[in-house]
């Protein structure tokens, strides 16, 4: 049934809704604010790459103006008349741009006052105008001859528009600075964060292989089984490599798996004598010594699920796990277990837990974004995970 508003409530929802003159307000509001303006009220300092710019550029413009004079054979000056007015008016374009990047944008713009920024810059030029016209005047060139002309006013605008391009090219470098050092702080800080996010993954992996695995000998003293304590022997074994072995980002394979048979070794306690094969475990294309990188406590959690919730009675095989490493570097590690129908299952104390598989989807996402396949198939008899790892 579909349910129709009332007028009041139609009308009170599309006072709500921002139009499309409102948001280009608040974004006009927003700009002149200067929202998108890094704040900061310290002195900044001037990056290496923005000396070699910018005096490259100064440089450049000097050869070009040597060059003209000397293509020019009518025009041609005295060269040490060149470099004098080229060092004068080089030290002013210098003395414009450090200003504005050290002192007047972080004053300004960094602390949100566009206006005083304009008055800033109009206080530069006034500045700058004058001192040019010197320079001119000491070693001659334009605005001396403007002068003898008794046309000086007409080089206000030349002049000015020098001044603007040197403020307007420092604020420019400036933007781009703040833009890549914000970018790479926000790069760092979503990297810190993700290393914040796995630690905290691997230290819940600890809790719930260390509750599962109590409960396992739980079963086997409830039983009063001479297992027992050569079980907890086994678990503090484990427990070993989780606390000291497994801190690092990646681990050899064969560490990996060699942990991962002290598990299954552990599980093979709670059979009886006459079902030995009753736990399976086959590798290929693995060595004793595989150096092949894999994150640490990756497949731990897709055998413990196995062992919890799967069929330990089922025969001639209760869980199946291959492995299988191709010389391309993929891995495909696979886990069946026989599900035990509803009126079978072992009534066990309950216990806390749940996280193993979606802790492990999260820390694939995080280690192995676009590399994985996870594949989880559920019969009414059996269960099949599936990861395989691309490298």
């Amino acid at each position: 049934m579909e349910t129709v508003l009332p007028s009041s409530s139609t009308s009170a929802a599309a006072d709500v809704a921002p139009s499309p003159t409102r948001s280009r307000r608040a974004r006009l509001r927003a700009f002149s604010r200067l929202d998108w303006w890094p704040r900061t009220d310290e002195v900044a300092s001037v990056p290496l790459w923005v000396h070699i710019l910018f005096w490259g550029v100064l440089f450049l413009l000097d050869g070009l103006m040597l060059f003209y004079n000397q293509a020019n054979p009518k025009n041609r000056q005295p060269q040490e008349m060149l470099l004098l007015r080229a060092l004068l008016t080089d030290l002013l374009s210098a003395s414009v741009f450090y200003t504005n990047w050290v002192l007047l944008i972080p004053r300004t713009l960094g602390r949100g006052r566009l206006g005083q920024y304009i008055g800033g810059v109009v206080l530069l030029l006034l500045v700058y105008i004058p001192l040019r016209f010197g320079a001119s005047w000491v070693v001659g060139g334009a605005a001396e001859d403007v002068r003898a002309k008794g046309q000086a006013l007409e080089m206000i605008i030349p002049y000015g528009i020098m001044g603007l391009m040197t403020i307007f090219f420092s604020s420019g470098l400036r933007v781009t600075g703040d833009y890549l050092g914000g970018l790479r702080n926000r790069r760092e800080l979503e990297h810190q964060q993700l290393l914040t996010e796995l630690a905290m993954l691997k230290t819940q992996i600890n809790p719930h292989f260390l509750f599962n695995t109590l409960n396992n000998i739980y079963s086997l003293t409830s039983r009063k089984s001479d297992k027992a304590p050569e079980a907890v022997l086994r678990l503090s074994e484990i427990m070993r490599y989780l606390l000291y072995e497994s801190s690092t980002d990646t681990v050899p394979l064969s560490q990996e798996l060699a942990h991962l048979q002290s598990f299954l070794d552990l599980q093979r306690l709670r059979l009886p004598a006459s079902a030995p094969d009753a736990i399976r475990f086959d590798s290929e294309g693995t060595s004793p010594d595989c150096a092949h990188p894999i994150a640490p406590l990756l497949l731990l959690p897709l055998v413990e699920n196995a062992f919890k919730h799967g069929d330990l009675a089922a025969r001639p095989v209760a869980v199946h796990i291959s492995l299988v490493l191709q010389p391309s570097g993929r891995l495909t590690f696979r886990v069946l277990n026989h599900v035990a129908p509803p009126d079978e299952l072992r009534q066990l104390p309950e216990q806390p837990g749940g996280v193993g598989l979606s802790n492990l989807r999260r820390r694939l996402a995080l280690l192995y974004p676009n590399r994985y396949v996870l594949d989880v198939q559920s019969t009414p008899g059996q269960h099949v995970v599936t990861l395989t790892l691309l490298s």
